[in-house]
C-alpha cells in the first residue's frame, strides 16, 4: 500500500439495501446507503451526525468492511477494500479499528484488563515478546488512565472505564483509522469530559479519526468536518467550526441544529437530538428517491416554490463556500 496516500478512505456510490420479511410478514427492504460518496483525508476528525436510522453507523462499518455493502467501491491507502481476501484483510484490520457504542460486548468477562491487553498485543503486535507486551500494554494503560485497573475484570469497570479499555486495545494496532460510534453516549457529564480530553490528547497527525454522534457539542468541540446524513445520504459537508455558524445551511441540517442543545461554555450535557422527522417510516423501501428525500417537509423549498423541481431531480453536494458542500437547489435561489 502506498502509505502517502492523501486520503485514507475514498468510497464511491455506495448503496447498502437491509432486506427483511419472513413466513409471517411481507418482505421488505431499507435502503441505509443511497450512492454514497466519502473521503476522509489523512490524519483529520471529521464527524457523522444525524438522526438515529440515517445510516451513520452503518456507514462506519461499510467503510471498515464490518458490514457488507451492495454496490459501490472502497479504497483504503489506495488498496482496494472491497477485493480484499481474507488473509488480506486480517492483515489490514490492523491499520484500522472500531470503538463500538457497546464497548463491553468487545471485552472478555473472565479475563483481566492486563490480560486483554496482551491477548491483544500477541495478536497485533507479533514482534513483541512477553516482556515487551507488558512494557507496552503498560504505557497504553497510562495513556488511558487504567493502569491502576489492570487486575479487574470487566464486571468491575465502570462505563467509562470499559469504553476506555476498548480504546487502549484499539490502540495496541496502531490504526491509521478510527470509526468511533457514539463515543460518549450514555456516560455522565464528568466522564463524557474524560472521554472527549482523552480523544483529543490520543490523536496524531497520522491517524485519522470518523466519530459517529448525536453529540453536536462533542463534535463541535474536535472535529475539523461535519458530514450530515439524511435517509442514507450525506447532504452536507461543512468546516467544524462553521455548523450552526454558516451562511447557508441544508434546511435539515438547521433544523438538527435547532433541535439540539449544544454543550454551553460551562461543558453541560444536552439530551438527544430529535426533529421528530420520520425516518424509519421514509426508508422502507428499497427504491432510491428521485429527489431529494426532504423535499416533502422543506419550509425553503415550499417559500421558494421549487418542491417539484426538488422531488423531481437529486440536487448534487455542490459547493456554497470553501470547504463547504450542501445538496439543496435552495442556495442556488437564494
Amino acid at each position: 500500500m502506498n502509505g502517502a496516500h492523501p486520503n485514507v478512505i475514498e468510497a464511491r456510490d455506495l448503496v447498502k439495501i437491509y432486506r427483511g420479511g419472513g413466513v409471517l410478514r411481507a418482505a421488505s427492504e431499507t435502503r441505509a446507503l443511497d450512492h454514497v460518496d466519502v473521503s476522509l483525508k489523512r490524519g483529520e476528525i471529521a464527524a457523522l451526525i444525524g438522526e438515529s436510522g440515517s445510516g451513520k453507523t452503518t456507514l462506519g462499518k461499510v467503510l471498515l468492511r464490518l458490514t457488507p455493502v451492495d454496490e459501490g467501491a472502497i479504497e483504503f491507502n489506495g488498496a482496494d477494500l472491497r477485493a480484499a481476501d481474507r488473509r488480506q484483510l486480517r492483515a489490514l484490520r490492523r491499520e484500522f479499528q472500531m470503538v463500538f457504542q457497546n464497548q463491553a460486548a468487545n471485552l472478555h468477562p473472565k479475563m483481566t484488563v492486563w490480560q486483554m491487553m496482551d491477548e491483544s498485543l500477541r495478536l497485533h503486535r507479533p514482534e513483541l515478546d512477553a516482556e515487551g507486551r507488558k512494557a507496552q500494554a503498560r504505557i497504553l494503560l497510562d495513556q488511558v488512565g487504567l493502569v491502576d485497573r489492570g487486575d479487574q475484570r470487566p464486571a468491575s469497570l465502570s462505563g467509562g472505564e470499559r469504553r476506555r479499555v476498548g480504546l487502549a486495545r484499539i490502540l495496541a494496532t496502531k490504526p491509521r483509522l478510527i470509526v468511533a460510534d457514539e463515543p460518549t453516549s450514555g456516560l455522565d457529564a464528568a466522564i463524557k469530559q474524560q472521554m472527549i480530553h482523552l480523544l483529543e490528547a490520543l490523536k496524531d497527525p497520522d491517524t485519522t479519526y470518523l466519530l459517529i454522534s448525536h453529540d453536536l457539542g462533542l463534535v463541535r468541540r474536535i472535529s475539523e468536518r461535519v458530514m450530515v446524513m439524511l435517509q442514507g445520504r450525506i447532504i452536507e459537508d461543512v468546516p467544524g467550526a462553521e455548523l450552526g455558524k454558516a451562511q447557508f445551511h441544508h434546511p435539515y441540517t438547521h433544523r438538527l441544529i435547532q433541535a439540539s442543545d449544544l454543550l454551553d461554555e460551562g461543558g453541560r450535557a444536552r439530551r438527544g437530538v430529535s426533529t421528530g422527522f420520520d425516518l424509519e417510516a421514509r426508508a422502507r423501501s428499497g427504491e432510491a428517491a428521485q429527489g431529494c428525500v426532504y423535499a416533502a417537509d422543506c419550509q425553503l423549498a415550499a417559500r421558494l416554490g421549487i418542491v417539484e423541481r426538488c422531488r423531481g431531480a437529486r440536487p448534487p453536494l455542490r459547493e456554497v463556500a470553501p470547504d463547504h458542500r450542501v445538496a439543496c437547489f435552495g442556495h442556488e435561489a437564494t
